[in-house]
This record gives C-alpha cells, sequence and structure tokens, in this order.
C-alpha cells in the first residue's frame, strides 16, 4: 500500500510535468485548422526477428519481441492530431529484472503549423502492465515528446528548431534541422537527427529511418522496487500499400526493415543498473487504415 505522503509527492510531480506539455498542447489545439478535414483509424502488428542474448551464457535465451498498436488520426490542411496506444511485450528471461517485460504506452497529441512556426508535441502514459493491475503507479509513468521549429522563411523548406525526447536514453534537448519537399518523385522529409522519410507519388511506397527511443515506469513482481526501462533504436523500415481498400474495407501496407544497435537500459535486481545492447534484428509489419 502506497502511503499518503508518497502519493502526494507522486501527484504533485505528474502534475509538474505535465504541466509542462499542457500550454502546448492547449495552444495547438486553439490553432485554426482546415474544415475539410480527413479521419483516420489505423490497426498495426509488427514483428521480430529474436534478438541474441549479448552474452554468451548457459542459462540464457533469446529476446523475443513483438508490437500491437491500434490509433485514431485527424488530419487537416496545416494540423494533425492523434490518439495512439501500443502494446510491446520485451522478453527478457535471464537475471530477475524489475519488470515483467509487458510495455503499454497510450498518448495523445500531434503537429501544427502556423505561419513561420511548427510544433510537434505529445504526452501520454507509458508503464509495464503489473503497474495497472494493481493500479501501483510512480511519477515515470507520465512522459512526452515536444519539438518547435521555425521556417527561415516563407518560401523556404528548412527550419530550424529544437526538441527534447527519450529518443536517445534519458530526457534530453537537441538542435533540429527539418527539410521537406514534394516534387514529382514524391514527398520528401529530412528530420535531423532523428528522421529521414519518403513516399513515392500516390504514397504506395515509403521508406522511414527513424531514431526510436522511449521510457516505461516499472514495478518490480513485489512492487517494491520503482524503476524504469529506457528502449533505443535506429528502425528502418520500407513499406508497400497492396490494397487501396473503399468502403468498409481497410487499406492494407505491408513492411520489411530492420532494428538496428537496438540498446535497453533497466534495473536488474541482482546486478544493479543493466546497458545492454541486443544488436540487430530484421522485422516485418502489417498495418490496416480505414
Amino acid at each position: 500500500m502506497v502511503d499518503t505522503g508518497r502519493w502526494y509527492r507522486i501527484r504533485n510531480l505528474a502534475r509538474f510535468r505535465l504541466c509542462l506539455l499542457a500550454p502546448f498542447l492547449f495552444v495547438t489545439l486553439a490553432l485554426p485548422c482546415t474544415v475539410q478535414a480527413s479521419n483516420n483509424f489505423y490497426l498495426l502488428y509488427r514483428q521480430w526477428q529474436p534478438y541474441d542474448w549479448p552474452e554468451n551464457l548457459p542459462s540464457a535465451n533469446e529476446v523475443t519481441r513483438s508490437q500491437r498498436g491500434l490509433g485514431w488520426h485527424r488530419q487537416g490542411s496545416g494540423s494533425t492530431f492523434g490518439i495512439n496506444y501500443d502494446y510491446q511485450p520485451l522478453r527478457i528471461r535471464t537475471g530477475d529484472p524489475a519488470h515483467n517485460g509487458h510495455l503499454h504506452r497510450l498518448t495523445l497529441g500531434g503537429e501544427w503549423q502556423h505561419q513561420l512556426y511548427r510544433l510537434e508535441a505529445r504526452a501520454g502514459v507509458a508503464g509495464t502492465s503489473n503497474m495497472f493491475k494493481y493500479q501501483d503507479v510512480h511519477s515515470d509513468l507520465v512522459n512526452g515528446r515536444i519539438a518547435l521549429f521555425r521556417t527561415l522563411d516563407e518560401n523556404s523548406s528548412l527550419s530550424l528548431g529544437i526538441g527534447g525526447d527519450h529518443r536517445f536514453g534519458s530526457f534530453r534537448w537537441l538542435p533540429r534541422v527539418r527539410w521537406q519537399q514534394s516534387n514529382e518523385r514524391g514527398n520528401w522529409l529530412v528530420d535531423l537527427p532523428v528522421l529521414m522519410e519518403w513516399q513515392s507519388p500516390g504514397r504506395l511506397w515509403e521508406f522511414r529511418l527513424e531514431r526510436n527511443g522511449d521510457r516505461w515506469a516499472t514495478l518490480d513482481k513485489a512492487r517494491e522496487v520503482e524503476s524504469a526501462l529506457y528502449l533505443q533504436e535506429w528502425k528502418t523500415e520500407l513499406m508497400y500499400r497492396v490494397h487501396d481498400g473503399g468502403g468498409s474495407w481497410p487499406a492494407v501496407v505491408i513492411g520489411i526493415g530492420a532494428s538496428i544497435d537496438t540498446r535497453v537500459q533497466y534495473q536488474d535486481l541482482n546486478t544493479g543498473n543493466v546497458d545492454l545492447s541486443l544488436g540487430d534484428a530484421l522485422l516485418a509489419s502489417l498495418r490496416l487504415d480505414w
């Protein structure tokens, strides 16, 4: 049972972190949006090739990983807004990690363009399943991601900005350089140092190289050790739209790619803080869009 003082500290810290992001989300929701907007609902399944355990231990098993996701997006001429949920089992079966490997994440946010400025923001909760099962949470449950850009001028495709997130481990602020252009060969987006993307005309093909990283609040089985798990990787994926959909039928998108330099940090009850390189793994995905 969590005592009153501890709940008070957790609530105040979570409220403080939300207050940092709330003004940005409030302002962006108030920005003018186009009247003609499109809504999109999706389902996603992604499966990774098993990772080899990084150490040659007789008791070690391979690390398996998959992801299930769903969400809703609303897109206008100068803004997008969405709600996303994903469940990601990451089964590390060696040692005594202070988490159960079942990672849940629920976020809301989007992207907004206003004159020369562009804002990307999201806020949400991320934690292991036993935290939600027993309703025993701590402050690491709340996290977010934010970036603000300014175009050089009205006709420029280049923007400069700054962003803060967990893509490279603990939360940090990094300078960002964003370039976007559309021509007869497709849509191009470069957002250094976190993303490169290309979409073919008609969005039949899509290629992404991106830096992924986030934090999930963790709790050991006895619900005594509060900690966090950090997962980072470079993910590259080539996607192809197999079917455009129509009526009640969804559009079908398949993908193939790889996770490169996958790293995970967490607290092991036997060895302390662990920083593992799981290495590289191939992946495949299936996405349904309505």
